[in-house]
């Protein structure tokens, strides 16, 4: 099979890893990239020996490429995605995949219709400690699963909002610290839970940017999953720093708790220490895991696979933000 032609929309931030990653992946090569601020573009292309576009309606009305991944706004991730996969395109997109859950069923609803690759950035799943993780899980040694707890406390003051014109608003990004932040850590419990959940009671506050901003800066959950198993969830935006995201799962004949590293406990003392803390830097949260998911959705649509992280896995995380939002807005 040749090479699989990309494009990519949104040169921001979150584009760079994009691009870094695809340049090394021997499967694809970037013949695309669009943004509406055209240096951003023109600089993309520069580097990548694309075609600059600043239109996304001309770049899919040029059509000759297979995968657009999305590193737009949020609320241009489920219009973006419909839109190129009812032309046939196979489409990465980052979270969330729409800024409600509807919307991001429809997006499911295009790909089955489509019969094109629909994948979502929920990369945490591929770092190492997240796969040891569940491959204890699914081992069985500690018992089933009774119930999980997690955390995230990250800082972020309005230098993070005044970068861009859509952070913190609720059109352009539709919520705060939940959908945008703490989404991955929400997609890790929901992955790691057995069943679906099925009732979610949550709050929202802003307890740092009251009146500055308009999404939330803290929250809070109990999230109960149809296997009786109940999920607590806390994130706020207010601490000093992005401390390590915690989370704790108890099961019959012990625990496991992760905090950049993992720890499994048999009795009061661990009896298991896995390393897996990443590098530091900015944004080190990400870890590696954006280039080894890009890889792996890349090496199901050559071989034909399931892809691990499909439109329909990114469901269970952004129908509790859902929920949550419906119960704190009027």
């Amino acid at each position: 099979m040749d090479k699989l032609r990309t494009c990519i929309v949104g040169i921001g931030n979150i584009s760079r890893v994009h691009i870094e990653s695809l340049l090394k992946n021997e499967n694809t090569k970037i013949v695309g990239v669009c943004d509406i601020i055209k240096e951003r573009a023109d600089s993309a292309a520069e580097k990548t020996g694309a075609k600059a576009f600043y239109d996304f309606d001309e770049m899919i009305d040029w059509g000759k490429f297979d995968v657009l991944h999305i590193c737009t706004p949020h609320y241009l991730h489920a219009p973006m995605a419909i839109k190129a996969m009812n032309t046939g395109k196979h489409v990465l997109c980052e979270k969330p995949t729409a800024m409600s859950y509807p919307d991001a069923v429809k997006s499911v609803e295009a790909a089955e219709k489509n019969s094109v690759y629909f994948g979502v950035c929920y990369q945490n799943r591929y770092n190492p400690s997240s796969v040891k993780i569940k491959e204890i899980l699914d081992s069985k040694k500690l018992g089933a699963v009774t119930g999980i707890k997690g955390s995230v406390a990250w800082n972020r003051d309005m230098t993070y909002y005044s970068q861009d014109n859509w952070h913190g608003t609720l059109k352009y990004e539709g919520g705060g610290v939940l959908i945008n932040q703490a989404i991955h850590t929400l997609d890790l419990i929901a992955w790691l839970c057995p069943g679906n959940p099925v009732k979610t009671v949550g709050s929202v506050s802003q307890k740092r940017l009251k009146g500055l901003v308009e999404t939330e800066d803290t929250a809070d959950a109990l999230i109960t999953f149809d296997s009786g198993v109940n999920a607590l969830f806390y994130a706020s935006l207010c601490y000093s720093s992005d401390s390590p995201v915690e989370i704790q799962i108890d099961c019959e004949k012990g625990r496991i708790l992760f905090n950049g590293d993992v720890f499994v406990f048999r009795d009061s003392e661990p009896t298991e220490v896995i390393p897996f803390r990443i590098k530091k830097g900015e944004k080190a949260y990400w870890g590696d895991g954006h280039t080894l998911l890009i890889n792996d959705f890349y090496n199901s649509i050559r071989n034909n696979v399931p892809f691990a992280v499909d439109g329909k896995e990114g469901l269970n995380a952004l129908k509790i933000i859902s929920d949550i939002y419906a119960q704190n807005r009027n």
